[in-house]
């Protein structure tokens, strides 16, 4: 155990100097490790730098790419503003020479405005000769000589009116339209009286035409009684003057003819129904005839029909014959109404024609007055 302490005791300083080289290596390792730390410091810092850097870096490039996209675009613009300038700069030019020439222009037209005020001039005081050599020559009109032509001053045109048909009443201008009114309703109560269409003689086996003829005979005999009896009321009751009265005479004679044609026509065809289809006759054909106002003002429905309806060649006829005018009118209405005669017997005896065909219908009719 001596043994272990004297060996212990030997060896002893080398331990102490083995620690003292311990503790000078400690010393070094734990100032390696404070320099490490501080380079580790350092490292951070920088790298913190250098990513402030990268991020600065990536905003300047992002910069740099949006300044050369307006770079571009401002490229763009200033080549169309060139081109632009460029054509400008052509229009100036051709401009410039079409300046050039209306300024030669102006240049001569200013040397001929030049002779012309001359030549005003000159006539100006030529003018003014003149005028003075008029006014030299007017009369000088007293008080009673500009009393004398006051009149023609105040009056210079006058107003000539020539009548060519006098009217001297309102009822002689009515007439035309009354009296053709009037024979329709004569027509319309004569087949209300008479049977258009003699019974015996359609069962019987004289001829269509004789038939017709003799439904139509009897009204013309009524018609013109009725003729006789409103010319006397016109002519001695109310004083109504024409100028041709033979011709007023005939003529409504034809017209009574005319309208009984139709009215036994429409009779014939339709039966009872039909006179409401001759009322409704009358109705279109007081609306168009052109009785109270002229036709031009009537609406264009009544304008169009009233050529084809017998009382508006009627109103026409009777203006002239009452009150005078171009006889043309008149003989162009007989015409027409003769037609209208010749049309009207024609649908009678085809109402008789179809009258001697019986059906049920005929025996037992729906309507019956």
């Amino acid at each position: 155990m001596a043994d272990d302490a004297r060996e212990l005791a030997a060896a002893a300083p080398g331990l102490g100097s083995a620690l003292d080289d311990a503790r000078d290596k400690f010393n070094q390792l734990d100032k390696g490790l404070r320099q490490l730390a501080d380079g580790a410091s350092g490292l951070r810092d920088g790298t913190d730098k250098a990513l402030s850097g990268a991020t600065s870096l990536s905003r300047g490039l992002g910069t740099l790419n949006s300044g050369a996209s307006s770079l571009s675009t401002g490229l763009a613009r200033l080549d169309n503003g060139a081109s632009s300038l460029n054509t400008g700069l052509a229009s100036l030019a051709s401009g410039a020479g079409k300046l050039d020439n209306g300024i030669g222009k102006l240049e001569r037209g200013a040397g001929k405005l030049d002779s012309g005020l001359v030549k005003l001039t000159d006539g100006s005081g030529e003018l003014a000769g003149k005028l003075g050599d008029g006014a030299a020559r007017i009369p000088d009109y007293g008080t009673q000589e500009r009393d004398s032509r006051t009149d023609m001053m105040s009056d210079p045109v006058r107003l000539a009116t020539e009548v060519d048909n006098e009217v001297p009443n309102y009822g002689t201008g009515f007439a035309p339209f009354f009296v053709p009114l009037a024979l329709w309703v004569g027509a319309m109560v004569t087949y209300m009286v008479l049977r258009p269409v003699n019974p015996r003689l359609l069962a019987g086996s004289a001829p269509a035409w004789r038939t017709a003829l003799a439904g139509w005979l009897p009204g013309l005999a009524m018609g013109t009684l009725q003729v006789a009896v409103l010319l006397a009321v016109l002519r001695f009751g109310l004083g109504l003057e024409a100028a041709n009265w033979p011709g007023v005479v005939a003529f409504l004679v034809l017209v009574a003819a005319a309208f009984l044609a139709v009215v036994q026509a429409v009779n014939a065809l339709l039966g009872p129904p039909g006179r409401v289809a001759v009322l409704a006759l009358l109705m279109l054909q007081l609306t168009s005839s052109a009785g109270t106002y002229p036709i031009e003002t009537s609406p264009g429905f009544f304008q169009a029909i009233s050529p084809w309806l017998p009382m508006s060649w009627v109103v026409s006829a009777m203006r002239r014959l009452i009150s005078g005018g171009d006889t043309a009118v008149v003989w162009q209405a007989c015409g027409v109404l003769s037609a209208f005669v010749a049309l009207g017997l024609a649908l009678t005896v085809l109402a008789v024609h179809r009258g001697r065909t019986w059906s049920m219908r005929r025996l037992k009719p729906e309507l019956s007055l």
